[in-house]
């Protein structure tokens, strides 16, 4: 075994030690949407107790219902829940994630925001974003959205050339050129195949049966599959397979601070912070699928 094998163990598991976070949805994008879908699951207010109760006298007579009107038939069915048949595993490494991250990636993390000013930060994501426009491309043909087709490419032009190859984000002063997030796992949803059972993966984070598969297609997509793997478009006979886990891994890491504050938005006010997360996941992938 040559002396270049461990090196580029190590390299790959630092990577996937750093990718984990993208399982906690790194854009600032996905952070968001996370954080706002956990809101439902704190526990609701309680009612005021100085609210008096309406006296009977004042209630009025209820009038018959219409066929129409008739409870259930315009009420929205709520979606089914997403069954976790693998709560023992996904406890688990759950516990491991929480911990691996909040104890030994915090600090670093810290230092990292510290010393890369958050401008700096900005720009190095815009860039890698505008790098992998092709998987919001591809998938939205997929969908037949040409809408969000025409609006990523648009998007791709502009941040290209004014932004500096990416670095700066031109195109979302243009509110029709808002950044989008359409990935192979919206796609398979989109053509109606269920979320299949929750998973959480090591390091990777949270996760579904069919999130799972569209990480495949996304892989596909990704220009750095094209240039570093064994199926590179030109291969000089050195063909680094690891950078594009490398390259990620950076990418994840460099949002690791804001996706953070996140994860702990979500996290600490819940009173099941497993139960929390999953929620939030599940109804996140859920509006995207919808939207």
């Amino acid at each position: 075994m040559t002396a270049t094998t461990p090196r580029n163990l190590v390299l790959i598991l630092l990577a996937v030690t750093v990718l984990g976070t993208s399982g906690c949805n790194a854009r600032n994008q996905t952070a968001k949407g996370f954080d706002q879908a956990a809101a439902p699951t704190q526990a609701p207010a309680a009612p005021a107790a100085s609210m008096p109760a309406p006296s009977p006298a004042a209630t009025p007579a209820a009038a018959p219902l219409d066929d129409d009107d008739a409870p259930g038939t315009y009420a929205e069915t709520p979606p089914a829940p997403v069954a976790d048949p693998l709560y023992g595993w996904n406890k688990f490494w759950f516990t491991f994630n929480h911990y691996f991250y909040s104890g030994l990636m915090r600090p670093i993390s810290t230092g990292y925001s510290y010393v890369v000013p958050r401008m700096v930060r900005t720009g190095l994501a815009n860039a890698y974003t505008n790098f992998t426009f092709p998987i919001r491309f591809i998938n939205s043909l997929l969908q037949l959205d040409f809408t969000k087709a025409s609006r990523e490419f648009g998007r791709f032009m502009l941040n290209s050339t004014l932004g500096i190859g990416g670095l700066v984000d031109v195109a979302k002063s243009d509110p029709n050129l808002q950044p989008g997030n359409e990935d192979f796992g919206q796609t398979l949803g989109h053509y109606g195949i269920g979320d299949g059972f929750y998973i959480v993966w090591p390091l990777l984070g949270p996760s579904t049966l069919r999130d799972t598969v569209g990480l495949a297609g996304d892989a596909a997509a990704n220009p750095l599959t094209w240039i570093f793997s064994p199926f590179a478009v030109y291969d000089d006979g050195y063909n680094p397979w690891f950078w594009p886990y490398v390259i990620k891994a950076s990418d994840v890491f460099n949002r690791l601070p804001e996706t953070l504050e996140n994860y702990d938005s979500v996290v600490k006010p819940a009173i099941d912070p497993y139960s929390a997360v999953k929620d939030a996941y599940i109804q996140y992938r859920r509006n995207a699928v919808s939207q």
